[in-house]
């Protein structure tokens, strides 16, 4: 990966204010800018630092940022707490092997930050006199080390506390000649190099305690520059690069000689002192120098040729991505390679690219691109590039010393282009340049003599050409011109300079070209077939051999029809496949032999659904140029890696025809702003694995309130009405918000995985109390995924869900139910002995009544002295009494308690049986195991009494010789038939009698089911069938 977005610019020459001239090769930055509008506490930037787990520090004039990628979080004073930070002013900051975070402030001392509670511990002197702290290192030997602006520099042995001072009103070895200490550094033998604001370069002795000073001699040229060294960046054990007050100096660390202006050119060495902040060294070996004295930014890196060269990087008052402010305060690459330039304004982010080289158009420039919008790109002879540009022109690039030469229209001059609009080039087998231009007709030129001619569309002549605005130029196999045009494809005779209509050789004339078609794009396949891509006609295909033209349009009633009637480019890959790029509907794959087209749009992936241009790398990956961005297509996988700005490439918006790729693969695309070239090959993925962090996590909407800080908490305890919450998390890549995406899943909630794209909050409402897991991984846009982050949610149950409460509140009904059912049992046994007395009554008194009655009745039949109707009286009262003891005896039975159980009650019915039906055949079957107990009182009365009014209609109607009883069922479930072989009567032509309606209301009344079947001569059925009321 490279920081840096290469940007060419030829033949140019850039004397700046620093002292040497910058290179042809100019490079341009495009920058994310942060400021106090963003959430930064200041805009002055005194350190930056990314820590372990993944965090930016920022350091300022006015408060301790820490950056998630997305949001600020702003530590500050506050007096009302012990242990907040101990000053707002904040110069520099270090983070110790042990993961220890160490913050140094100008007026508050050294702290700690101690990330479980976030809070600061001041670990330094109390004196008041080391309170300003200018710069943090920690040595070999674990120490820290820090310098101060008015008491030297100090050593901390974290271990044991002790402080050691270096100064300048010291004597002996802690005697230390400038109390204003900058910048701190060790070499591979141990010592510490310490850059001073006035005295200059000490190189000090731990183990001896003691110091070498290099400092300016205005009459030694090998002396450093200036005493003023603002910094000492350590590059690789071998010089130091010394920042100072009138330039950069290289100091190597074997010999101590001292090169003043590194990487200047002689000429131009001391052409103008600049005040140099900062110099660090990228992954790449790149060097960045950054200014004080609002000078902007300098990057040294080599070119192909191990040269060194220079970038100026600048603020631009018009161009919101350059460089925020001239004034540079800090300069830091992060674990992604990004990097971070500290300004007096705020911050300037540079964002790890990939390895895209960009031909800059540059305004206001003389040797830049010709145009701003580039429409066409081809290869030329001689390691050459064409390059067309709407409105520019077009220009050919020497690629082997990036030469330009621009070609223009000049008025009056014939010899120049016709106009400056190009729409497409063409270079054919001769060496000659084709360019179609809107309304400039059609132009010829010959880069070996430097002639142009023009063919321009007239009306008078049939063999000109048709249209003045020519789009697509092809010169076939068979040596054919073919001209598009926005009125149709023409066949160019370069001999006769004549111009023809393009009809090929049709079989059975079954289609036909039209005459006036718009040609958007023209293409040859590897057999020899000819693609025609229109707009609004949709796609002609010609085979010359088979003398067949196809054509293709969009159907909306079958899929695998072409997706739009726009075409803008066509390709073939290396299996012969067919890629078709549209207007509106993304890109087509073309299978000739199922002749059929599988569509790829933005709900597949891609970034835009306007494509422009469509090449393939040597892995047979597709590269796809579209409105929004630049695709790379896996056809295998069918996936999509996006790449935009923040990858490198000049500008999201790509153009028509701009797109080539030469013999060594390299590619090229155009657009906006210029043109892009890249080896596939070389954008390679980054497989790194960013860190992933917890960053708030909200109960209703407001932060909770935890017992140390997010990052550090393993699990969170909730109340039973803190259930709604959210959580927040971020990547701490860096990368931008777009380049990221998410998965989450609370475990026990979400039964899968949620795919999150770029969101970074999850939301849970109105959950149950319970142990979860909440996980949450992230994903870069090269879909290389962390490993998923962890936090236990813990939300406890209310009061009345707690385990205690359900115990003693189930101690509570078992005590209750026992009472109520001792209640009960009392209860029945008083009902009980109710039961038994009024039997017992019953039987005793109105029994002993009824019974005298009858003996009375038949006494008084048996007396001589009666009349005829006294004895008639008589024989009635005795038959009522009886019938009225025997129906008092079943209610005394079914009273009485003793026969509640199930055997007496069958009994009771085969004893009824017997008693009515003396003289009769009959028989009484009963299946065990009917629960009479689980019937209630009511309904085994009343199946008693059912039971008995029908034995008793068989006795008095039916005339039958057998009767048969069957008593069924379960446990809770009773079937009870009583068949009769008698006459049988019509059960709907006979009116019902007291009897029947007496079953049947009994019946209704215990909810049962009775079904009487009778035919005549054929016997009577009837059957009950009653469940237990439970």
């Amino acid at each position: 990966m490279s920081h840096v977005l290469k940007i060419v610019f030829v033949f140019f020459v850039f004397f700046s204010p620093f002292f040497l001239s910058i290179y042809p090769q100019y490079r341009s930055l495009r920058f994310e800018n942060l400021t106090i509008d963003d959430g930064l506490s200041n805009n002055s930037i005194n350190c930056i630092l990314q820590t372990s787990d993944g965090f930016l520090w920022i350091a300022t004039k006015d408060g301790l940022n820490r950056y998630d990628g997305q949001n600020f979080k702003v530590y500050k004073n506050n007096p009302s707490k012990k242990k907040s930070l101990p000053e707002n002013y904040v110069m520099s900051l270090l983070e110790s092997k042990d993961g220890t975070f160490w913050v140094g402030t100008w007026g508050g001392g050294l702290c700690k930050f101690d990330q479980f509670d976030e809070t600061f511990i001041r670990f330094d002197d109390e004196s008041k006199d080391d309170d300003y702290i200018q710069c943090l290192y920690e040595d070999d030997a674990n120490n820290i080390w820090y310098g101060t602006t008015n008491s030297g520099f100090i050593k901390l042995d974290p271990k044991t506390k002790k402080i050691s001072a270096y100064r300048k009103k010291f004597s002996g070895k802690n005697y230390f000649p400038d109390d204003n200490i900058t910048s701190i550094t060790q070499d591979a033998d141990k010592n510490l190099w310490i850059g001073t604001l006035s005295s200059g370069l000490f190189q000090f002795n731990i183990e001896e305690q003691s110091f070498i000073q290099f400092k300016n001699n205005p009459q030694d040229i090998s002396s450093i520059s200036n005493n003023y060294v603002w910094d000492v960046f350590n590059d690789s054990n071998k010089n130091l690069i010394l920042s100072t007050g009138t330039g950069v100096d290289n100091f190597d660390l074997k010999t101590k000689k001292i090169t003043h202006h590194l990487f200047a050119p002689a000429n131009l060495q001391n052409e103008v002192p600049m005040m140099f902040r900062q110099v660090i060294k990228d992954h790449d070996g790149n060097m960045w120098a950054g200014t004080y004295n609002y000078m902007g930014l300098y990057l040294f890196q080599k070119d192909q040729n191990e040269k060194m060269q220079y970038v100026l990087i600048e603020r631009a008052d018009d161009d919101p991505n350059s460089l925020i402010s001239n004034r540079i305060r800090w300069l830091y690459e992060d674990r992604s390679n990004n990097i971070w330039i500290g300004t007096e304004e705020g911050i300037s982010k540079l964002s790890s690219t990939k390895e895209f080289i960009q031909y800059r158009f540059l305004s206001g420039r003389k040797n830049t691109l010709g145009g701003k919008v580039v429409s066409s790109i081809i290869g030329g002879k001689e390691n050459s590039l064409w390059v067309g540009y709407g409105g520019g022109g077009f220009d050919r690039i020497n690629l082997a010393d990036n030469s330009i030469t621009h070609f223009k229209n000049i008025p009056g001059n014939p010899n120049s282009l016709s106009v400056n609009d190009i729409v497409a080039l063409y270079e054919d087998k001769y060496g000659i340049l084709w360019i179609g231009t809107s309304y400039g007709g059609l132009n010829r030129f010959d880069p070996k003599t430097k002639k142009f001619k023009i063919y321009r569309h007239n009306p008078n002549n049939s063999t000109s050409i048709k249209s003045d605005w020519v789009q697509q130029i092809l010169e076939t196999r068979n040596g054919e011109l073919l001209i598009g045009t926005n009125d149709g494809l023409q066949i160019l005779d370069r001999k006769s300079e004549k111009f023809y209509d393009y009809k090929p050789i049709i079989k059975n004339d079954s289609i036909k070209l039209p005459d006036i078609i718009s040609v958007n794009s023209l293409f040859e396949d590897k057999n020899g077939e000819i693609w025609i891509g229109t707009w609004l006609d949709g796609l002609f295909r010609y085979d010359s051999k088979s003398q067949v033209l196809y054509h293709y349009f969009p159907n909306s009633d079958n899929q695998n029809s072409i997706s739009a009637s726009k075409v803008s480019s066509i390709y073939e890959d290396s299996k012969g496949y067919i890629w078709l790029g549209t207007h509106s509907g993304g890109f087509n794959k073309f299978d000739k032999l199922s002749g059929k087209f599988a569509r790829y749009t933005t709900r597949n992936g891609l970034p835009n659904d306007v494509v422009f241009g469509i090449l393939e790398d040597e892995k047979g990956n597709l590269w796809i140029s579209t409105m929004k961005g630049l695709a790379k297509f896996n056809p295998s996988t069918e996936s999509f890696r996006i790449y935009d700005q923040s990858d490198g490439i000049i500008s999201n918006l790509f153009n028509w025809h701009a797109s080539y790729k030469d013999h060594s693969g390299k590619m090229y695309f155009g657009g906006d702003y210029g043109f892009i070239s890249f080896y596939p090959q070389l954008i390679s993925l980054d497989t790194n694995k960013s860190s992933i962090a917890f960053t708030s996590f909200k109960v209703f909407d407001k932060e909770a309130t935890l017992p140390q800080s997010l990052p550090a908490t393993k699990e969170i305890v909730l109340q039973y009405n803190q259930n709604f919450f959210s959580i927040e998390f971020a990547s701490l890549d860096m990368a931008p918000a777009h380049k990221h995406k998410y998965s989450y899943m609370l475990e026990g909630i979400d039964p899968n995985w949620i795919q999150a794209e770029s969101r970074t909050t999850a939301y849970y409402t109105d959950i149950e109390y319970g142990n979860y897991r909440f996980l949450v991984k992230a994903g870069n846009a090269d879909n290389i995924w962390t490993d998923p982050i962890v936090l236990s949610i813990i939300i406890k149950p209310a009061w009345w869900m707690t385990w205690w409460f359900k115990i003693l509140l189930g101690l509570a009904l078992v005590f209750v139910g026992f009472m109520i059912y001792k209640f009960r049992v009392n209860q029945l046994l008083k009902i009980e002995r109710i039961r038994y007395d009024i039997a017992s009554d019953l039987h005793d008194e109105i029994g002993s009544n009824l019974s005298s009655i009858c003996v009375d009745g038949q006494l008084l039949m048996k007396s001589n002295s009666l009349s005829e109707s006294e004895l008639e009286l008589s024989s009635d009262i005795s038959k009522t009494a009886s019938q009225t003891l025997d129906a008092m005896r079943d209610i005394i039975w079914f009273i009485n308690p003793k026969n509640d159980e199930g055997e007496d009650i069958i009994f009771k019915m085969r004893e009824t049986a017997a008693r009515l039906l003396v003289g009769m055949q009959w028989s009484f079957n009963s299946t065990p195991g009917i629960r009479f107990d689980l019937f209630s009182l009511e309904q085994r009365r009343n199946i008693f009494l059912i039971y008995k009014e029908a034995l008793t209609n068989v006795i008095r109607h039916s005339k039958a010789n057998k009767c048969s009883v069957d008593i069924k069922g379960q446990s809770d479930q009773l079937i009870l038939k009583v068949i009769d072989e008698g006459e049988g009567f019509d059960v709907n032509g006979v009116k019902k009698n007291t009897g029947v309606l007496s079953m049947m209301k009994r019946s209704e009344k215990i909810k049962g089911k009775l079904l009487i079947e009778s035919e005549r001569n054929r016997g009577t059925t009837i059957t009950l069938d009653v469940k237990a009321k439970m």
